[in-house]
């Protein structure tokens, strides 16, 4: 139970984020791609906490402490501004102006990657509210998410130990497969082939020992076109590129949906940097 109750919290955390980042995208100039250390924004007399992730709004001025570090993207220039502290800047359209302490280094950035963020919501991406039954949710894949592999993983977190069924139909009802388990977690039998460019529904249900009655938790998923698995794979970084890149790519998946792949990202991106404090290890 306690499972359930960590995941409906984080789940009511994320409206302010929400809230906030929808009220900000659409005059943002870029994102802020990686924090070290202690920092702050300040735009339109407000000021608050740099994070990862952050939009970057006309004239707002970044502050980093002494030894702070943080890179941030612009969109216009399709490049990564890295600045080290003591440091001040202003964040300008066509680039970063120094008002104070060390000028940031500009690398470029990978033109496709920028250019599909630009017209993205991000930070939207990292956020998936529904309604969830009282006694058992389905984790993954989560509500109306893109699957680029051919044979998904399914887990829920019940609040009992049961036998639970798992099913998977079409959208017209018809069943493709039922199959029972005591586990949380289930794969997708290899004989089982599921259609690229094609939304399933899922569920699994169990019956409570305790009170006898059925508790069900239910989700959509599509599997990727060949053509939306090309284009997330074609935006794909290179392997000894920075985390920058590796940051906005996780982010670009889970504007589109595909929320396990992100996941795998965000992964090896805190394999490589554990300090990085992410938006996206709230999802599920």
């Amino acid at each position: 139970m306690n499972g359930l109750r960590t995941y409906l919290a984080i789940m009511a955390s994320l409206v302010a984020v929400l809230t906030c980042g929808l009220a900000r995208a659409e005059a943002a100039l870029g994102m802020v791609l990686d924090v070290q250390g202690n920092g702050k924004m300040e735009v339109n007399g407000t000021t608050s906490k740099l994070q990862l992730l952050a939009y970057l709004q006309p004239k707002m001025q970044i502050t980093l402490e002494t030894g702070a570090r943080a890179s941030l993207s612009l969109y216009a220039t399709r490049s990564v501004y890295q600045l080290t502290g003591p440091a001040t800047v202003s964040i300008e359209k066509d680039g970063v102006t120094s008002l104070q302490g060390q000028k940031a280094v500009v690398r470029p950035m990978a033109e496709k990657l920028v250019r599909a963020a630009e017209t993205s919501n991000v930070i939207a991406g990292a956020v998936r509210m529904r309604q969830v039954p009282p006694r058992i949710v389905v984790v993954t894949p989560e509500n109306n998410s893109l699957l680029l592999g051919q044979r998904p993983g399914f887990s829920w977190i019940s609040a009992e130990a049961a036998e639970f069924d798992i099913s998977i139909s079409d959208m017209d009802e018809k069943p493709v497969i039922t199959e029972k388990t005591r586990e949380h977690n289930w794969q997708l039998p290899e004989k089982i082939k599921l259609e690229e460019g094609t939304t399933y529904r899922w569920q699994v249900a169990y019956v409570s020992p305790k009170d006898g009655k059925t508790y069900t938790s239910r989700a959509e998923f599509k599997m990727a076109s060949k053509a939306e698995a090309t284009s997330l794979n074609e935006l794909k970084p290179e392997d000894n590129a920075g985390v920058e890149d590796w940051v906005m790519y996780a982010a670009m998946l889970q504007s589109k949906r595909a929320f396990g792949e992100a996941r795998q990202v965000w992964q090896q991106i805190a394999r490589q940097r554990p300090d990085l404090q992410k938006l996206s290890e709230a999802a599920p």
